[in-house]
């Protein structure tokens, strides 16, 4: 490694400097409180790369048992044109190796799916995003979701996502419970809904429905009834046509160029399943 340059992982107080790049990129999805949530889940996943003894770089690599998924990915402005993003991307990618995962997923941005190309990424699908509103109200089946229905989310999350990430499935009721709903019929859970806010919309995320469509419709009216009057942003794979099927027949309206969702390795990238409707994040899936 050059002089002057050092991999360390993240500690809480980066989350605030972490968080200020990312509204900086424009990537109004991410928080200094997301960063938080990756550190609380795996810290050695969290790596911040530091030039001259300052923050110059981040990345974090989260571990979904065999699946891996790389986000976050920024090098500051003013450490750019120095070679320090391969670097780092470099560190992290081995550290999911090295954890045994089989597969990686990644979404790029642009300008940057040349670089992951070069890795060995290949585009599974275009990641697009939708922005609209949609008339609040709580149709037949749909209800807050409690904790008593967590257990069962998470098991149905499992199976569609592929790996386990109920750890980020409870952060999000935790902190968002008003946008956490599920849909039952005849006392099964068909659907449900999670999501976070942020300054003037709110992002819903991980969606399920069974019927890959109808149950979704009903899930996001519920969704605006907590959301309340701000715009709904929401992060669709192109390969889920039912989905982006079901964004423009709502009348959400495409926003910017959509990102690629890239994949590494061998066996099933995580999150591919036309039950999942919309994407937690762009970090992990």
């Amino acid at each position: 490694m050059s002089a002057g340059i050092a991999i360390r992982t993240m500690k809480a107080a980066d989350a605030p400097i972490m968080g200020s790049w990312a509204a900086a990129e424009g990537w109004t999805s991410e928080t200094s409180d997301d960063f938080l949530a990756f550190l609380d889940h795996d810290p050695d996943g969290c790596l911040i790369l530091e030039y001259g003894g300052e923050p110059a770089a981040v990345c974090v690599a989260t571990v979904y048992g065999q699946a891996g998924f790389l986000g976050e990915m920024i090098v500051s402005r003013a450490y750019r044109g120095l070679g320090l993003g391969p670097i780092l991307f470099d560190r992290a990618l081995s550290y999911l190796r090295g954890r045994g995962c089989r597969s990686v997923s990644l979404d790029a941005v642009p300008k940057a799916a040349a670089f992951y190309e070069t890795r060995g990424f290949k585009t599974v699908s275009l990641s697009r995003r939708f922005r609209g509103r949609i008339p609040p109200s709580r149709g037949a089946g749909v209800w807050p979701m409690g904790y008593g229905d967590l257990p069962k989310v998470s098991a149905i999350d499992l199976r569609a996502f592929g790996a386990d990430r109920s750890f980020f499935l409870k952060r999000r009721l935790d902190q968002y419970p008003e946008l956490a709903w599920v849909r039952l019929k005849e006392g099964r859970i068909v659907g449900y809904i999670f999501g976070r806010r942020r300054e003037g919309f709110c992002w819903p995320g991980p969606i399920w429905s069974a019927d890959a469509g109808r149950h979704a419709a009903f899930l996001l009216r519920g969704f605006a009834m907590g959301a309340g009057d701000v715009d709904i942003q929401v992060g669709v794979l192109d390969i889920n046509t039912r989905a982006v099927a079901l964004m423009r027949r709502l009348g959400f309206e495409e926003k910017r160029e959509p990102s690629r969702r890239m994949a590494l390795g061998e066996g099933d990238p995580v999150g591919l399943q036309p039950g999942l409707l919309a994407i937690g994040t762009a970090g992990k899936g």
